[in-house]
């Protein structure tokens, strides 16, 4: 889900709640109150809301959750429900599609199995052991059974999605060595 469906969804026709939403490799949540269908109040973090207004179009979202009936005790002191509108409509590229997503297409032949294990096998080598977890995350978001071939198209997300958990000096490297 991106923003703008985030906030079509959730903020207008007098809804109350609070709006969370989790952005990829960030820690902190960013929670946005609702009264009566508008934005009243935003937290992400240590981050004033200035600062979030001027960030948040451009970072992608892993996921969404609406708490229906969350009290709203704070609020801000200059219209933020207009402000984070602009902000969202102002992105001039739509938000990027998520790794996690699968491909609807499959092009060329399929992965071999085999390749797919020293894949995950060097994964492992440099992010330790639990890169087996990680590893079996990633597989499960494409839908990929261990042991089966895999979609070239599939195989691009699955790399870059195991790309992004290893060390940044080591990123390149892995991407070089597993790429088609």
């Amino acid at each position: 889900m991106t923003l703008k469906e985030a906030f079509s969804e959730h903020l207008g026709s007098g809804q109350q709640g609070q709006l969370v939403i989790k952005f990829s490799r960030d820690v902190h949540l960013c929670k946005i109150l609702v009264e009566n269908g508008q934005a009243v109040h935003i937290a992400h973090g240590r981050i004033s809301p200035e600062e979030i207004l001027g960030t948040i179009a451009s970072k992608p979202v892993e996921w969404v959750n609406f708490i229906t009936g969350y009290p709203v005790r704070k609020k801000l002191d200059f219209p933020l429900h207009e402000n984070l509108l602009a902000a969202v409509a102002q992105q001039n590229s739509p938000a990027p599609k998520p790794a996690t997503d699968a491909p609807a297409a499959n092009v060329g032949p399929p992965i071999d199995a085999d390749e797919i294990a020293a894949v995950i096998d060097g994964f492992i080598d440099l992010v330790g052991p639990l890169g087996t977890i990680l590893a079996e995350q990633a597989a499960s978001t494409i839908s990929y059974t261990s042991g089966n071939p895999m979609p070239q198209a599939n195989y691009s997300c699955f790399l870059q999605k195991l790309a992004g958990e290893v060390p940044e000096e080591d990123r390149d490297a892995f991407i070089n060595q597993y790429k088609l």
